[in-house]
């Protein structure tokens, strides 16, 4: 009797640890999760972004931030520290493997946005997609096309 009791302590507290892995990663990043979801669309202040040669520290890698207003992400061996503005508005995406997918019907969305941002002096040239805190995409504006699903590198 104790044995079985055991086993059903042991696999109840493995379904909670599973349960609590999956929720972890749907909050951490909700596109490693099948199906499409909405994302944040933020533009990306190029003038003061920078590609960056070393990694944050321990703490800013856990958080994903540079410092407290700068994103630390990686494009493949790519470490960039990208300053967002908005949010502009929010799409919808899907993730396959290391591509993120917005929809062909949200492509002129992501233009309209792009030409809206009013938070740098500069004309936006790349958009950050955002979703379960952090940017997941980052998308150049010449790279949309109406009508066309829009594809980027999912960031690492």
């Amino acid at each position: 009797m104790a044995t079985r009791r055991s086993r059903t302590w042991a696999g109840a507290v493995l379904a909670v640890a599973l349960g609590a892995a999956a929720g972890v990663v749907a909050w951490r990043d909700p596109l490693l999760l099948p199906g499409t979801h909405t994302v944040s669309v933020y533009a990306i202040q190029d003038s003061i972004s920078q590609q960056i040669d070393h990694e944050p520290g321990l703490l800013g890698r856990a958080l994903g931030m540079c410092d407290a207003d700068t994103y630390y992400v990686r494009d493949g061996d790519t470490k960039m520290c990208i300053v967002l503005s908005g949010p502009l508005g929010e799409v919808q995406a899907s993730r396959s493997g290391g591509t993120v997918t917005v929809p062909a019907g949200d492509a002129a969305s992501l233009r309209a946005m792009a030409a809206q941002d009013t938070g740098s002096p500069e004309p936006t040239t790349r958009l950050a997609l955002r979703a379960g805190g952090r940017p997941v995409a980052i998308v150049a504006v010449a790279d949309i096309v109406d009508g066309k699903a829009v594809t980027a590198h999912a960031l690492d």
